[in-house]
């Protein structure tokens, strides 16, 4: 069966559930059915890494915040990235991105405003 990440909002509380189900009408169903909480949100799981992380050393730059754009139809989105490793320059976040990412189907163009926090 497909595993659904499912988030149920309800006043200021927002809760994030993984549950298995047939498809996601079926997830909706359920959740509506036990819940007085609303469905806001249900991604299907398509990869999921269940081992052991990786011990914490400490040695990676702990925030880089950029903006990705795309110059032609003039769009733009904010891109946060956790736990940069130290040997990765602000060139290779920007091919990376341009090489992996999109904003709203379209290719990215160019990073701006970029801000590394150790």
């Amino acid at each position: 069966m497909p595993k659904y990440k499912v988030q149920l909002k309800q006043g200021k509380r927002t809760i994030v559930s993984h549950i298995e189900a047939k498809s996601v009408d079926d997830v909706l169903q359920f959740y509506n059915a036990v819940s007085t909480m609303r469905v806001s949100e249900i991604l299907k799981v398509e990869y999921s890494n269940n081992s052991i992380p990786p011990v914490d050393d400490y040695i990676y730059q702990s925030l880089f915040k950029g903006i990705i754009k795309n110059e032609e139809l003039r769009i733009s989105k904010q891109i946060i990235l956790h736990n940069i490793k130290n040997s990765v320059s602000e060139n290779d976040i920007y091919n990376a991105c341009q090489t992996h990412l999109e904003i709203r189907g379209s290719k990215v163009d160019a990073v701006s405003c970029t801000l590394f926090k150790d």
